[in-house]
């Protein structure tokens, strides 16, 4: 007959390998990531892609699901209300988990309480840019237009509170013009509509603008950085056209509902890193573009503290609300 404490030993040794069997066996079933917006777009061709090299690595699916609309507050909700198991992730930049708060009055989910940061995947480079048929060909003489024709020109917006609309009416406000907004969702009707002359101004991402700057049914007037793109070397900064702390870029990056479990969004940390980082998938995005992050779950937090500590102002000044 055992003793109690040899028989909690032996206890102890089965349960062990019998827990660490439940933990390693995440995922067991196909896992749903949410995009905010329409199909085509960056957020969108970026998940799509790192999901792919996942599904593969992992030996489940992982399947890109798309609820656009109401800058993202919709997948937003729907994810924030998911069982927090792994199973949800969410696609998430700077709209969703920081301007939204400044720009609604009110909102279904609050990002701080509802989301925990998995990883920021990459960095999407910004260019400023005009339709083929516009008159002008660098950024002075776009300021120039709007100055002397102030309600001829509008820009289209992908959504509301995403990196694209803060960076052009930042640019709004310190080059002193204006330029009426036209929303979409998404970012894919607003290069339709910018190539067929519909739309004249747009900021655009660098992941789904580089075709149309090579067919020249789009140009490219500066980039919201502080340096020149390796993609664009020929665009200027908005820095070096004096411009300075312009450098607004929009981040594809990864959350999951606030409860889910430390080994589950450490297990998918890794495996989002992993996928981003294969050198077949680094090496599409880099040549979008694209900077690679693939940080941790702390990094990606601090991240996001210190753009709210440097954008949340300026939004704040700007009295740019949405509702």
């Amino acid at each position: 007959m055992f003793k109690r404490s040899k028989l909690a030993a032996v206890v102890a040794c089965m349960v062990m390998p019998l827990t660490a069997a439940a933990q390693t066996a995440f995922p067991a079933k196909p896992i749903t990531w949410v995009v905010g917006f329409a199909p085509g777009g960056g957020v969108d061709g970026v998940t799509r892609m790192v999901a792919a090299k996942m599904s593969q690595n992992l030996g489940q699916q992982v399947i890109v699901e798309n609820r656009p609309g109401a800058s993202s507050i919709i997948a937003a909700q729907y994810v924030a209300q998911a069982a927090p198991d792994g199973y949800t992730l969410l696609s998430v930049e700077q709209g969703i988990m920081l301007f939204n708060s400044a720009m609604y009055s009110k909102l279904p989910y609050d990002a701080a309480r509802d989301f925990a940061p998995v990883t920021n995947m990459i960095k999407a480079p910004l260019l400023l840019t005009v339709g083929a048929t516009v008159p002008v060909n660098d950024l002075a003489g776009l300021i120039e237009l709007a100055k002397k024709k102030p309600d001829a020109l509008s820009y289209g917006s992908p959504g509301r509170g995403l990196a694209h609309h803060v960076a052009m009416e930042v640019f709004k406000d310190r080059a002193g013009i204006q330029v009426a907004e036209i929303q979409y969702k998404g970012i894919a009707p607003v290069i339709q509509d910018v190539t067929g002359g519909q739309v004249p101004v747009a900021v655009i991402d660098t992941v789904v603008v580089l075709p149309h700057l090579k067919s020249g049914k789009i140009k490219a007037l500066a980039s919201f950085s502080k340096t020149r793109l390796a993609v664009t070397p020929q665009v200027p900064s908005l820095a070096e056209l004096g411009f300075a702390d312009m450098d607004i870029a929009p981040i594809v990056a990864a959350a999951v509902p606030k409860a889910t479990p430390r080994e589950i969004i450490n297990r998918l940390n890794a495996e989002i890193v992993r996928a981003v980082r294969d050198p077949e998938v680094s090496a599409k995005l880099l040549g979008l573009g694209l900077e690679i992050v693939a940080d941790s779950p702390e990094q990606f937090a601090a991240f996001l503290e210190a753009e709210s500590r440097r954008l949340l102002p300026v939004v704040k000044r700007l009295d740019i609300k949405l509702d």
